[in-house]
């Protein structure tokens, strides 16, 4: 169980009145600071080390961040969100004690900048970022879209360009502005909340706004506006991270590295496909990922991966169980290396890397959900508890399964995972299943 409290130790202590006193000095109509206690040393004791190689009090972050539902909002005076429960599990498995406060983003910025807080979240990857604090793995994916008013003239053939005549804004200091700003778009509109933003493009002075499509869809139903009142065109998705400042990281250097492999192995929740989306891989990925599992030289390799009697049920329990240990630090285990370097993983990569713009990962597995072949190391070696598995025990040869987006620690990639069956092609019968891991920041851009 979390616990929350005021650390101690006296360096510790500064920091944390440091960094109390600057949010209060903002004038914050709402601030939080969580404290997570995670062998942090009682006054008087000798200070535990972590997994990062530093004493727990030096180790014990403060990270600023900004309300954006439904990441991150309050509830009952507590801050919490998808992303607020991500942290939690990365920070509890690396047992390192954090704190969050409330700040406008562009001061957020400013504070990790300047040294008075040790991070900030969520932040897109940017280079202006990269001069003073180091990326995470990604927390969240967003969905970037621009709305419009309904009705409005002009057209979304095609995305507001830079050297258009037309209106475009974004929040204040926001992921987005930021990025209009580096893609050359000039004039823009800089509302100070997603509301405001909202409002201007009903009211017409704003043409177009670019903004996450899940935090505009929350604020637009708590306005109590309603779809048809928007037209919404997909732009672009974007990794979201937590930046940590390279002051913390020089006296802590295996922090991100210990986060990122905790944040690969802490659950995330799907991003559901659009209808548009499900149907772009439908109509240009499906077809070429059935060829590849139908290709001769494959079914081949699979076969002959097969050869042998098939692992039980039994043993692929304790083969799984250390495979996802050696995983979780990068490491193949014994069964994992010997899959790796099988002939049929020697082809799955010669596939993956024809195509590395789309696709992050491909792996086999049989009828019983054990993997045989792989590009890379997979987080585990069983499958047959996960819906794919279907796939593998179908005798329809015409199935397949498209999953929804997930980020997978394996490939620290945004996927969605497209399996079909490997047919034998002297039967007919299923023989295994194949999944391709399509890296949707390339596979569902809008020139795919």
């Amino acid at each position: 169980m979390r616990r929350h409290t005021q650390p101690s130790g006296q360096n510790l202590s500064g920091r944390f009145a440091s960094a109390y006193s600057c949010i209060l000095l903002l004038g914050l109509m709402a601030c939080v600071f969580v404290i997570t206690l995670k062998g942090l040393p009682a006054q008087g004791q000798e200070q535990a080390q972590d997994s990062t190689g530093s004493s727990d009090e030096n180790s014990f972050l403060i990270l600023q961040t900004n309300l954006q539902p439904p990441y991150q909002q309050l509830q009952n005076g507590i801050l919490r969100g998808y992303s607020i429960a991500v942290l939690n599990c990365a920070f509890d498995r690396i047992g390192v004690g954090y704190g969050i406060a409330i700040a406008p983003r562009q001061r957020n910025r400013e504070m990790v900048r300047n040294g008075q807080a040790d991070g900030f979240f969520l932040a897109r990857i940017s280079s202006f970022m990269d001069e003073y604090a180091e990326p995470t793995l990604p927390l969240a994916l967003e969905k970037w879209v621009w709305i419009s008013a309904a009705g409005q003239q002009g057209s979304f053939a095609s995305s507001p360009t830079p050297d258009s005549l037309l209106s475009v804004g974004a929040i204040l200091g926001s992921n987005e502005a930021e990025w209009l700003a580096e893609q050359g778009y000039q004039e823009i509109a800089k509302a100070p909340s997603i509301n405001s933003l909202i409002s201007q493009v009903l009211a017409g002075r704003v043409e177009y706004a670019l903004v996450d499509k899940q935090t505009f869809e929350a604020a637009r139903d708590s306005m109590g506006n309603h779809e048809d009142q928007f037209n919404v065109q997909f732009e672009r998705y974007a990794p979201l991270v937590v930046y940590i400042g390279r002051e913390y990281t020089r006296l802590n250097p295996g922090l991100i590295a210990s986060l990122n492999t905790a944040l690969g192995a802490c659950e995330t929740l799907p991003m559901q496909l659009e209808d548009w989306e499900r149907d772009l891989i439908t109509r240009q990925q499906l077809p070429a990922i059935r060829a590849m599992a139908a290709n001769a030289e494959l079914v081949g390799a699979v076969r002959s991966a097969m050869g042998g009697a098939q692992i039980q049920p039994d043993a692929i329990v304790e083969i799984d169980r250390e495979w996802r240990q050696g995983s979780e630090g990068g490491i193949a285990s014994p069964k994992a290396t010997e899959i790796l370097e099988n002939p049929l993983s020697d082809i799955l990569r010669a596939f993956q890397e024809s195509d590395a713009d789309n696709i992050a990962e491909i792996i086999v597995f049989d009828t019983n959900g054990a993997v045989i072949g792989m590009n890379r190391l997979t987080t585990d070696f069983d499958q047959s508890d996960e819906q794919k598995f279907e796939v593998a025990i179908s005798h329809d040869p015409d199935i397949s399964q498209i999953a929804d987006i997930y980020f997978d620690g394996s490939t620290r990639a945004f996927l969605s995972q497209v399996t079909v069956p490997i047919i034998n092609p002297e039967t007919g019968d299923v023989i295994a299943a194949m999944t391709v891991g399509l890296d949707v920041s390339g596979a569902l851009r809008p020139d795919s």
